[in-house]
């Protein structure tokens, strides 16, 4: 179809109106005056036919049928604003607990480093009392070695060698005892490693859960909306079907009375062909 140019003078308010309502329906300006010529030209038929009841009668089913759609559509919505919500918390909940699980991962860590550097400590103590438990066990030694070659300084060497001896016993407790805090250091140690790993054990099956859970429910809110969807889509069909059979039934109805009323507008035309036939002849 050949385009040609056509200008037209409006106010400049309708121009701004025109300007912005083309612009808005993402449409060239030949279309949009297109598309506005045959909604005049239908508005025009509506018009014509305001005073039929029928089509009345077909305009209420299908505005109807508009209004079931649009409620279907938007249930499907909120249903689907409800599995998102949900979701959303459940990702807020897992977070959450991953945060708090990382937290006490993190002071498990720092008691274990702390338990290491006391077990090193007693360690370091432990050495040193040894070193010094075996330096004076050699001098007692020597002490006694003197003693053999000076009997005369026997009973002093003894009562040395017995302070000495009660010195290195109570030393040699004092490292026992020592030895028993390190051990007791290293037992802390080995209970705080077995409950981080118990911690980590936990996380790992906590994230596990919350995966499951999180999947499982993003699942069925897939589902819900599937099915949602296919339940609009099947209820727009079944009620434009039953608006379609009750359009048709309604045209059939209008054609039977058309072709009656012909009929009878025959039937009178003959008549008044009759009449005037009668009326001439009188």
């Amino acid at each position: 179809m050949a385009t040609v140019a056509f200008t037209v003078k409006v106010d400049e308010e309708v121009r701004d109106k025109l300007q912005e309502a083309i612009q808005n329906s993402n449409m060239t300006a030949g279309e949009f005056v297109a598309r506005l010529i045959g909604s005049y030209q239908t508005a025009q038929v509506r018009e014509t036919m305001a005073q039929v009841k029928e089509l009345e009668q077909l305009r209420h089913h299908l505005g109807r049928v508009e209004e079931i759609y649009i409620s279907l559509v938007k249930g499907a919505q909120d249903r689907q604003e409800a599995d998102a919500e949900r979701i959303a918390r459940a990702e807020a909940e897992a977070q959450a607990a991953k945060a708090e699980a990382h937290e006490k991962e993190k002071q498990a860590a720092a008691a274990i480093e702390s338990a290491n550097e006391r077990v090193q400590q007693a360690e370091a103590q432990a050495a040193l009392l040894r070193e010094q438990t075996a330096k004076e066990l050699a001098e007692m030694k020597e002490a006694l070695e003197r003693a053999e070659n000076a009997r005369e300084q026997s009973n002093r060497l003894a009562t040395l060698a017995e302070q000495a001896a009660a010195a290195a016993e109570a030393k040699a407790r004092a490292l026992e005892e020592q030895a028993a805090q390190a051990e007791t250091y290293r037992q802390e140690r080995d209970g705080l490693a077995r409950q981080l790993e118990q911690t980590q054990q936990a996380l790992e099956a906590l994230q596990k859960k919350f995966k499951t859970e999180l999947d499982h429910q993003v699942a069925q809110a897939k589902e819900a909306l599937e099915r949602a969807a296919e339940r609009a889509e099947l209820d727009k069909e079944k009620a434009v079907l039953a608006a379609q059979r009750e359009m048709m039934k309604e045209i059939r109805e209008l054609q039977e009375a058309l072709a009656r009323c012909r009929e009878e507008k025959a039937v009178l035309e003959v008549e008044l062909a009759r009449f005037k036939n009668s009326t001439h002849n009188a």
